[in-house]
């Protein structure tokens, strides 16, 4: 059972968008308004247990003699004294209303309002049910500001068993309270519009089309804007990220330190691309530390390929002293003595 809710509890389409409850549409049809985003509210809740609100909505027959759905509600929880009151009332037509006292309820007064059988009033024409429907909301809110009331509460007005589709219902509901509270004469008139849903399709209907008649006056802001670095500056995600450097391209290492090794795979397709061994030799035949010194002996020549390139030696001309220490520098010879000594050791196994 659902509980009495306070209408300081009920929260309003600015407290929504400030909860996230409600998304912003990125073309609404009406301009941002502070003023009536503090004065429309949105709850699912059981309208009859609105404690604090001055008058709620009943979605009545024309009979005003009670029914099923909601109207049964309310007349069950008012009390006898309701319907008693209703029977001096000579019904209500569609599109209209009649208020009277609220008796058990913990409101003042109850607006009873006739809504439209959508699928019968739609053979009269299809903009028919839109219009009856928009008469009921405005007759509502002018009946309430006749009393005096300061705040109302409506149920979805004819989406239950006389079909409405929810969607199409919430748009007309709100376009219409929008266009009456916005209109100079009512202006400041009501303090409150609660919007109280009892199935779960009007309140999605509801959600969906508040951003478009009731668009947020600012921006959300972004739930890590306002964090503290080290130094305890405020800086937003995007402040941050650019701060940020770029991302490393190569693995780390010390100044000094040797490339580093390149990794083995089991994949034959990346063998062939990292592996730099000779594809006619077998990996079982060496060991790592001599494959090791074949990769140091390999990069000493490149290096020494590189410097002939750079400051070529005449063949004409006999060799210099430089170009006799540029050759022990370069490690050759000390390389084919390790061949041979390597290969006599091969000889003798």
């Amino acid at each position: 059972m659902a509980q009495f809710l306070p209408i300081a509890e009920i929260p309003t389409v600015s407290l929504l968008y400030k909860l996230q409850r409600l998304v912003p549409h990125a073309q609404p049809l009406r301009s941002p308004s502070k003023s009536l985003n503090d004065t429309v509210a949105l709850i699912r809740h059981d309208i009859t247990k609105l404690d604090g609100v001055d008058c709620i909505v009943n979605a009545a027959k024309n009979s005003l003699l009670g029914g099923g759905g909601v109207d049964y509600a309310i007349h069950k929880a008012a009390g006898p004294d309701l319907l008693e009151e209703c029977r001096t009332l000579d019904g209500c037509e569609t599109g209209d209303a009649k208020i009277t006292k609220a008796y058990d309820l913990p409101n003042k007064r109850v607006i009873h309002t006739v809504g439209p059988v959508y699928s019968i009033e739609r053979r009269q024409g299809n903009d028919v049910p839109e219009t009856l429907l928009r008469r009921c909301y405005r007759r509502c809110l002018e009946v309430a500001v006749k009393n005096e009331m300061k705040s109302i509460a409506f149920n979805a007005v004819s989406t239950g068993i006389y079909g409405y589709p929810s969607r199409d219902a919430a748009m007309a509901a709100l376009d219409e309270t929008r266009k009456f509270l916005e209109a100079e004469a009512n202006i400041g008139l009501l303090e409150r519009v609660i919007f109280c849903n009892f199935e779960f399709k009007d309140q999605k209907a509801y959600e969906e089309f508040i951003p478009l008649f009731f668009p947020p006056t600012e921006q959300p802001q972004d739930t890590e804007a306002g964090k503290e670095d080290a130094q305890g500056i405020s800086r937003s995600p995007a402040a941050l990220a650019a701060s940020l450097p770029d991302a490393p391209t190569a693995e780390p290492k010390m100044e000094g330190q040797p490339e580093s090794k390149k990794q083995k795979t089991n994949a034959p397709y990346l063998e062939k691309e990292h592996d730099a061994r000779p594809s006619y030799v077998s990996s079982e035949l060496r060991s790592e530390d001599e494959w090791d010194a074949i990769e140091e002996a390999e990069a000493r020549n490149a290096r020494y390929a590189e410097s002939l390139e750079a400051d070529p030696v005449e063949i004409d001309r006999p060799s210099s002293p430089t170009d006799v220490q540029s050759v022990q520098s370069s490690g050759i010879i000390d390389d084919m003595v390790h061949s041979q000594s390597t290969d006599g050791l091969l000889g003798k196994d």
